[in-house]
């Protein structure tokens, strides 16, 4: 994982150090006076003409010309971005013999940006190096474009400095012609030195000078993405709050008008519970299972999938009445669902991961709605139950605010994608129509929901069957889980892409739309809100991306207010959305990038401390 963390942050480094410097390379640098030329004397019978700035498209081919046709080498100290700009130029200067000498990066004496970006960008555009650099001088041909006024008042005997400007060919003509007995060479020459520009430049400077080229002049398409992106997020956004605030309601009206809730359906019920190496947390997954006030028989079935920290012998240690223990090798949890559910009595089932303990009336709150007609499947509602430090208020936020709240919108929506396999009620039929639990995914509490739903049975979301979790307490453990759950999802949603009905039209569309593309893209507006108050000198970008938190900071704080939650923890959600999330969308980059490539991904299982247990002396009471 830690190369993973290590890629992202290079690749963030190099974009934003690209649009840095696309944003330098473009902007017009502010006014200021050039320090005067330097008087330089130059041996006699010579004469050595110098142009700063350029090239330039529109001058710097003329003044080439004139120079070739006059024959005459002259010395240009060019200016970095306009070396970047126009290439062909600089390369057209060294073939014709000509001197080049680095300027500053951009015009103007303010420009003086390390030459070395400057030698990058004409080792890019010619290959060669140089190692003479002046930075941009206040030249007469600036102030009097005149070119007899200007060569009038030249004095030959020292180094003849220009710009490259409109008049410059006519000056050079103009000198040629008054001074043809004399030798036109270069400034390093007429120092008596060897002529800068010859050498071969290397591969690492050239290389840099490539990117730096590239970020000049597709800087601006990547910030014109950016912000088409940043768009496409905030919209996803707003949509997803208005569903959340508007269709998380109409579920708990739905639920509360429905018939469902007035049902006094208590069947006997068979409760499945897979474990592999759920030591930890199983004796009091299974003791709240038990103490269920649920009216009808409650039987339990835990089978022990080949565990080797003794699983299976604590709950065989309990002799608790009604629970049964089944142990097989290690065959994955499908085939250990499937094992359990071989073995229940009962018509009803309730699949329970081992990590999870009840409160009294989850058994009954859970199966009552299998009592209206067609509904095949019901989803609990989990809840954190290691919630005390930052790292698990952030999960618990997440589950509220993100997988309850998905539940309560899909709900209403009669497109339900998930039942947890933390908590959820099944009709044995309407697992027998779809064959039982699948192992073609990683996520097969998706894979079996979507199933059931394709076959025509209902499924709905009972958010009063509350079922606590432990959650991982580490970055490690944390990405492990998101990552099946992720990889799972995808693997699904390709599964049944063909389905029809609610699930095809608005199910696989939701999560499409806020599963994937939403935390596909989001990172773009990070950048974007970086590149904008730290880079652009726009300050309003951290205005708008602090109302888009506030809007986000609302529907979480609504979504705990829906599920009967205290609002302590919404301190913690800033930080979440800064630093959390990251994370969450390092997941669905590598899922789908994975997913793409047909790679194969193991079961990949985070370990456990036994924190579920403190739910039940605690909130799940």
């Amino acid at each position: 994982m830690r190369a993973h963390w290590i890629s992202l942050l290079v690749g963030l480094a190099l974009l934003l150090g690209a649009l840095a410097f696309h944003a330098y390379a473009t902007a017009i640098p502010p006014k200021s006076p050039r320090p005067a030329a330097v008087a330089e004397p130059v041996p006699g019978g010579t004469v050595a003409l110098v142009f700063h700035g350029g090239p330039d498209a529109r001058y710097t081919p003329k003044l080439l010309d004139r120079l070739a046709a006059l024959r005459v080498r002259a010395t240009f100290f060019v200016v970095g971005a306009a070396v970047n700009a126009h290439p062909e130029l600089v390369r057209r200067m060294v073939d014709e013999g000509h001197e080049v000498g680095v300027g500053t990066f951009r015009n103007g004496p303010d420009g003086a940006l390390d030459p070395a970006f400057t030698r990058a960008a004409l080792a890019a555009a010619a290959g060669v190096h140089s190692g003479l650099s002046e930075p941009d001088q206040d030249t007469l041909d600036l102030t009097v474009r005149d070119p007899p006024a200007v060569v009038a008042r030249t004095d030959v005997r020292q180094v003849v400095r220009l710009h490259v400007n409109s008049s410059a060919p006519d000056v050079v003509e103009l000198l040629v012609r008054e001074h043809a007995g004399s030798r036109f060479v270069s400034l390093s020459e007429a120092r008596g030195g060897v002529v800068a520009g010859g050498e071969d430049a290397g591969i690492g400077v050239r290389t840099t000078g490539y990117a730096l080229a590239f970020a000049q002049w597709h800087g601006g398409t990547i910030v014109v993405v950016l912000g088409v992106l940043s768009a496409i997020v905030a919209v996803l956004a707003l949509l997803r709050t208005i569903l959340q605030l508007g269709l998380a309601h109409t579920s708990r009206r739905l639920r509360r008008d429905d018939a469902v809730v007035g049902l006094e359906y208590a069947p006997d019920v068979s409760v499945v519970v897979p474990a592999y190496n759920e030591a930890a947390n199983i004796v009091a997954a299974v003791r709240s299972i038990v103490a269920s006030d649920h009216p009808g028989d409650v039987e339990v079935v835990v089978v022990d999938d080949g565990s080797v920290d003794g699983t299976g012998e604590l709950v065989g240690a309990l002799a608790l009445p009604g629970v049964r223990v089944h142990r097989q090798e290690n065959a994955g949890k499908p085939a250990a669902l499937n094992a359990g559910i071989a073995l229940a009595r009962h018509e009803v089932l309730v699949l329970v991961d081992g990590d999870t303990v009840f409160r009294a009336d989850t058994v009954s709150q859970v199966v009552r709605p299998l009592g209206a007609d067609g509904v095949g499947a019901v989803s609990g509602n989990v809840k954190v139950a290691n919630r005390r430090g930052v790292f698990g208020r952030w999960q618990h936020l997440e589950y509220c605010a993100g997988s309850n709240l998905d539940r309560q919108i899909l709900n209403a929506l009669g497109c339900l994608p998930t039942i947890p396999g933390a908590i959820g009620a099944f009709r044995r039929a309407a697992l027998e129509q779809v064959g039982g639990i699948s192992a073609d995914t990683l996520a097969e509490d998706t894979d079996v929901t979507m199933a059931i739903t394709r076959a025509g049975w209902k499924v709905v979301y009972e958010p009063g069957a509350r079922a606590w979790t432990e959650v991982p307490t580490g970055v490690r453990g944390l990405y492990k889980q998101r990552y099946r759950w992720s990889y799972g999802t995808f693997q699904s949603m390709w599964k049944h892409r063909a389905a029809r009905g609610r699930i095809g039209r608005l199910g696989l569309l939701y999560l499409f739309l806020f599963h994937v593309l939403l935390p596909l893209l989001a990172p773009a507006l990070d950048v974007f809100v970086v590149y904008g108050a730290f880079i652009a000198d726009a300050p309003w970008a951290l205005v708008v991306w602090a109302g888009f938190l506030l809007m986000q900071t609302v529907s979480a704080g609504y979504a705990l207010r829906l599920d009967g939650e205290s609002l302590k923890p919404l301190w913690t959600f800033p930080l979440q959305q800064v630093a959390y999330r990251q994370l969450t969308y390092l997941v669905v980059v590598k899922s789908l990038v994975t997913a793409l490539h047909g790679t194969p991904v193991r079961w990949q299982s985070s370990g456990r401390e036994g924190l579920a247990a403190d739910a039940v002396g605690g909130a799940a009471r």
